[in-house]
């Protein structure tokens, strides 16, 4: 992990995050094996299992995040700033709370501490804001020395058209529609630009998955073959009402 952090740091010495979110993006994906490696991931396969990811859908991929020249205007009136609160997830049973991360002080990107939260990157879009907000979890955790479930243990599970809801504060709730959910290999360039800019509302969110493969020098250590992207596209979205209104 010490490697990996190093490499990720590197890379962000080179580019501002301020003024490269594509560039941060890439370095999320170096960040994913920390990811991993904070949750002590793979705990739960054995050395029998196959790998269990999904292929449904596409994930469009975008030069430079955005298909067109300029990136499509925000909505009017100007969209919602309140912080977000939960994502819930009703087919798979996901109904977690929503934190905040960014850089931590070596410029490599913050991860979830606990195998139940959702890691929002503000470096990318907030939901409702017209382009792509990023997410990730862990797949699975340890505690008391005990592996269990992470928040998108069965993210593999989401098919066409489901449904994946963004609470935020206020009560304002955007839903998405999921459009693609894809297994990405760990070393595969094109998952980078998933996580750029988007010309439409989107949100992505990433995790952990196919096989687990240990790595033999560190009894802790390991790495994922691949990567589980799931990709929705704002449908609708509910403002908050004045109080005593029903909708």
């Amino acid at each position: 992990m010490i490697a990996i952090r190093g490499l990720a740091q590197r890379v962000a010495n080179v580019f501002r995050w301020r003024h490269s979110r594509l560039t941060l993006a890439a370095i999320l994906l170096l960040a994913s094996v920390v990811l991993m490696g904070a949750g002590l991931a793979g705990l739960l396969m054995t050395d029998g299992d196959e790998p269990v990811i999904t292929n449904v859908g596409e994930i469009p991929i975008y030069d430079n995040g955005l298909s067109t020249a300029t990136a499509t205007p925000l909505p009017t009136p100007p969209p919602n700033d309140s912080p977000m609160a939960r994502m819930i997830i009703e087919k798979i049973g996901v109904d977690a709370p929503i934190i905040t991360l960014g850089l931590d002080e070596e410029s490599v990107p913050e991860v979830p501490s606990g195998p139940y939260d959702v890691g929002w990157y503000d470096w990318s879009s907030k939901p409702g804001w017209g382009s792509n907000a990023v997410f990730s979890g862990h797949v699975d955790w340890t505690l008391n020395g005990q592996p269990v479930v992470g928040v998108f243990y069965y993210l593999h599970d989401l098919g066409l058209d489901d449904v994946i809801k963004v609470v935020l504060e206020d009560g304002t709730e955007y839903s998405y529609k999921i459009t693609g959910n894809v297994a990405i290999e760990d070393n595969d360039p094109n998952a980078l630009k998933m996580m750029g800019p988007t010309p439409d509302d989107v949100i992505t969110i990433i995790t952990c998955g196919g096989l687990w493969v240990p790595d033999w020098s560190n009894p802790l250590g390991g790495n994922y073959s691949h990567r589980q992207v799931v990709r929705a596209d704002l449908i609708e979205e509910e403002p908050l009402l004045p109080f005593g209104l029903v909708p």
